[in-house]
């Protein structure tokens, strides 16, 4: 895991490849939102919504939280099918 995350934070961008990033509208240190943030610029083509009165694990395990996860994974889906 430690090269693979060194390897992760030598990546600049990722051009045009569409990306999401959920981010927990609660629970989160400090400065974390800014990280995701720059996360989301990887990519000229991200969206990078906040759930609101979520928290990390409720993205995937409360039901209406982890709609918003699966929907992003879906619309990155479609997007890479539909080529962009």
């Amino acid at each position: 895991m430690p090269a693979e995350l060194s390897r992760a934070a030598k990546l600049k961008s990722l051009g045009d490849r569409p990306l999401a990033v959920v981010t927990a509208g609660e629970g989160s240190a400090a400065g974390w939102t800014g990280q995701q943030d720059d996360l989301a610029r990887l990519s000229e083509t991200s969206v990078h919504p906040t759930v609101a009165c979520s928290t990390h694990a409720s993205l995937i395990s409360n039901e209406n939280d982890a709609a918003h996860s699966s929907r992003a994974i879906i619309d990155i889906v479609n997007a890479v099918r539909l080529g962009g």
